[in-house]
Parts: structure tokens; sequence; C-alpha cells
């Protein structure tokens, strides 16, 4: 039976927390959400475009043409293993302040085969482009990613 990952277009969980950290941490220590920032990280092929817009979309995008072709749905013997293994896997994770991924873990789990498959895809991740800016300078960006994985 064929495999069948199923991406949604934008239905990337763009993490709203504003700061994850104690407001008197320094800003160093600081998570964002990508609501909170004055450019979001650009993927690796988008600095060219000119628009905050237009990077943003080719961010998207990028990310879900990189799930499509790297995460490899865990086989499964019969029906009961494929329901079982059915079902949406979030995964957390940072954009450091130079572009790479960092702390990733299942915040809601699926199965073990598909979660550590979804961890193994997201440390893959390439380096972005530029990080998330805020007042001209690097932050640390927390970011969720829904996976939707039907048999």
């Amino acid at each position: 039976m064929k495999h069948f990952l199923s991406l949604l277009a934008f239905a990337f969980t763009l993490s709203a927390f504003a700061q994850v950290v104690s407001p008197n941490a320094p800003i160093d220590m600081k998570l964002f959400g990508l609501n909170s920032n004055e450019q979001r990280p650009i993927w690796p092929g988008c600095e060219s475009l000119t628009s905050e817009a237009a990077r943003f979309e080719c961010f998207n995008y990028g990310m879900m043409n990189f799930l499509r072709n790297n995460f490899n749905v865990p086989t499964a013997k019969n029906k009961k293993e494929q329901k079982a293994r059915t079902g949406k896997v979030f995964v957390d994770f940072v954009i450091e302040k130079d572009g790479s991924v960092s702390d990733v873990e299942i915040i809601r789990s699926v199965h073990p085969e598909v979660d550590a498959e979804a961890i193994r895809m997201v440390k893959s991740i390439p380096t972005m482009h530029a990080p998330a800016m805020l007042d001209g300078k690097p932050v640390r960006l927390r970011y969720t990613l829904p996976i939707n994985v039907q048999y």
C-alpha cells in the first residue's frame, strides 16, 4: 500500500508565544514566536525576495517541500499498525540566532516510530539563510510543526 504524508500548505502551527522566558532574562536567552519578530527566518533560496510576506510564503513552501521529500513514513505490517501510526505529531524546536535548529522535542505523540522519524527529519532541516530578527538583532525563535501522517 502506498504511504501518503499529508502536509497542509499553510497549516504549520505558527507558535504565537511572545516570550517563553522571564521578561527580565537577557535577550540571548529569550525565545520569540513568529508574530513577535520584525523579520522571520529566511529559508535557504528565499533571500532574494524583497518583501517579508514573499519570504515567509517561500519559507512555508520550502518547509513543506523539505517535509515532503525527507519524511519517511514508517512501514506498517497490517491495518492495525497503520491505524496506530496515523495521526498528527507535533514537533517543537528552536531556530537559533545562527539559523540552525536545536531543542527538538515531540509535544504531541502519535507512535514511537513516527515520533522518531519526525525528530530525525526536523534535526536535518537546513540552516536558515538568516535567523529571525528583532530590533535589527538576531533572536531565537520557537516553532511548532504539526506533521499529519496517513497511510
